[in-house]
């Protein structure tokens, strides 16, 4: 595991309770439905799933979804409060079968990640998701962010073009793409889907 995933594990499982209490994990179900319309299956992997809004969105409209997040205490609050199937799991490190899922869903991890990391974590996408599977991501544009020295977690912020080239370079085709203004700031959401 990465020294600044540490970093990161570590803020979340310190504010996990306030987390959820604040309402910091929305379902941003318009994003989840245009998804879903595209997955081939039923099979879903969320991932950095956090305290499982999402999962079990995608649960109760009757997808077999699967959560997984490094924050324990983040799996924990998701076993607790949410329908679905939770697991403590590194997606670097994955324990799961090839050609598994139809669809991976991706709200929060890129964000967190390195961006020299990013073939890595595309690689093991192609490597769960069957063929023509769906990856939908939603992540921060490039911004300029006013840095709290108790945000001690990785933040990483794209352009729009640029994630597109990673996910091209990776074997991905573009579906769509939308920049949306989410918490005062820019998002990007991109739906690709596996074609080698």
């Amino acid at each position: 595991m990465k020294r600044y995933t540490q970093k990161t594990i570590k803020f979340y499982d310190a504010i996990a309770d306030t987390y959820i209490k604040n309402g910091a994990a929305v379902v941003l179900k318009d994003k989840i439905d245009r998804f879903i319309k595209l997955l081939p299956g039923k099979k879903i992997l969320d991932v950095a799933c956090g305290p499982g809004h999402d999962t079990d969105y995608l649960t109760r409209k009757g997808f077999d979804c699967l959560g997984i997040d490094l924050s324990e205490k983040m799996i924990e609050l998701a076993r607790r409060n949410f329908k679905g199937k939770y697991e403590i799991m590194d997606f670097f490190d994955l324990k799961l079968r090839n050609d598994l899922f139809d669809g991976m869903w991706c709200s929060s991890i890129f964000v967190h990640i390195k961006k020299s990391d990013l073939p890595k974590l595309l690689k093991n996408s192609k490597t769960i998701l069957k063929n023509n599977g769906i990856i939908g991501i939603i992540t921060a544009q490039k911004q300029k962010r006013t840095k709290n020295k108790n945000d001690i977690r990785m933040y990483t912020m794209f352009e729009k073009k640029e994630l597109e080239n990673y996910l091209e370079r990776a074997g991905f085709e573009i579906l769509y793409t939308e920049i949306f203004l989410y918490g005062g700031k820019n998002r990007i959401f991109i739906i690709s889907k596996k074609i080698y």
